[in-house]
């Protein structure tokens, strides 16, 4: 289990002040920072927007919530797939590389506003089986 220390800040600081089991949130810059609870040290940067990401705040304990249902994946690099729920890093299912692409296309066609690309074969037999399961 990784734990997250919150810390609600108005500026965020420089990216190389923020350590390990730390998660920065600003109010006034709509942002969340944290590196990632994998090890490898990228930084995770998540915009709060209604469209995008949400807190719950309890007074004590964070929670994310975003579009994919609140997992959070690195696209690049490490790969790591999780949630935070109460401060708590969750490890969710790896994500296959080839889905990164497709999802990044939606989400970037999504966030301009336009329709999205035509679906995939892939991703149409990968529903087709989600919905007979």
């Amino acid at each position: 289990m990784i734990a997250l220390r919150p810390i609600f800040v108005e500026e965020m600081p420089d990216f190389t002040a923020i350590k390990n089991g730390e998660l920065w949130i600003s109010h006034k810059y709509r942002t969340v920072n944290l590196r990632c609870p994998c090890g490898c040290g990228r930084l995770t940067v998540l915009s709060l927007h209604p469209s995008r990401w949400h807190i719950l705040f309890t007074g004590k304990t964070v929670s994310l919530y975003g579009p994919t249902g609140g997992s959070i994946w690195a696209n690049s690099g490490c790969g790591s797939h999780y949630l935070i729920r109460n401060n708590v890093v969750e490890w969710a299912e790896e994500i296959e590389p080839f889905w990164h692409e497709e999802y990044s296309e939606r989400e970037l066609a999504r966030m301009m506003a336009t329709s999205p690309p035509p679906r995939t074969l892939y991703s149409k037999i990968r529903d087709l089986f989600k919905r007979v399961l």
